[in-house]
């Protein structure tokens, strides 16, 4: 069974969130009197202040996103040096043995360029066990144990980059989730809380009823 993706439950930004928050526990503070018989103590301000704080401090997805990026960048980067490299060994051996040959073909680069990150990863160890088979044969081509061991080399590298977007990828995933309860939390605290505020002044002060007002008027609320 599927996980439920969890959504938010308010349509504004979590700039706004927070901006609303802190304007509506100003309000709260202002009208202590009158929230205390509902049960709303300056405790409970403190409380969803001190929380709104807490999620204004927490990384957002922009940062997440950026080391994410960052991180894609620096293997796609490490996949064209691993390309290159490949491509030195493969122009000496269709020197030996001619790029239509069976033992030539037996190096599976066929498309590097072209090739996924997993098809490439394993197109590098197919080359240095090809190559090391056929070593006497490309060492009159300039083939050297050196060339080889430099695509091992990259090759681990490319693999630990591999492992290291995967693992981005997966922590924004989580961060992005985490915050969206976190926000979702924050926001039915904050309706609670504005709720009593509306039901206090809606028969008796325009102006404050129209403080607690989450939404606009033009959204429903």
């Amino acid at each position: 069974m599927n996980k439920q993706k969890i959504v938010r439950t308010y349509t504004f930004s979590d700039a706004d969130l927070l901006l609303k928050g802190k304007q509506k526990i100003s309000f709260m503070r202002r009208d202590k009197a009158a929230f205390a018989p509902f049960g709303i103590t300056e405790t409970l301000m403190t409380e969803l202040e001190t929380a709104l704080t807490a999620f204004s401090q927490n990384g957002t997805d922009i940062e997440a996103k950026s080391n994410q990026m960052a991180v894609t960048q620096a293997k796609k980067a490490k996949a064209e040096e691993l390309r290159t490299a490949i491509r030195n060994i493969m122009k000496r051996a269709e020197l030996v043995f001619g790029a239509g040959s069976t033992k030539y073909k037996r190096f599976g680069t066929k498309g590097l360029t072209r090739q996924t990150d997993s098809e490439l990863f394993i197109t590098a160890k197919v080359v240095v066990q090809a190559s090391t088979i056929h070593l006497q044969e490309l060492t009159g081509v300039g083939v050297t144990t050196a060339m080889l061991n430099t695509i091992l080399v990259l090759y681990r590298d490319f693999e630990q980059l591999l492992h290291e977007q995967k693992d981005k990828i997966w922590e924004r995933s989580v961060r992005q989730e985490n915050r969206i309860v976190e926000g979702n939390a924050l926001y039915t605290a904050l309706v609670k809380y504005t709720s009593v505020g509306i039901k206090i002044w809606e028969t008796t002060n325009a102006a404050k009823y129209n403080d607690y007002i989450i939404y606009d008027r033009a959204v429903a609320r």
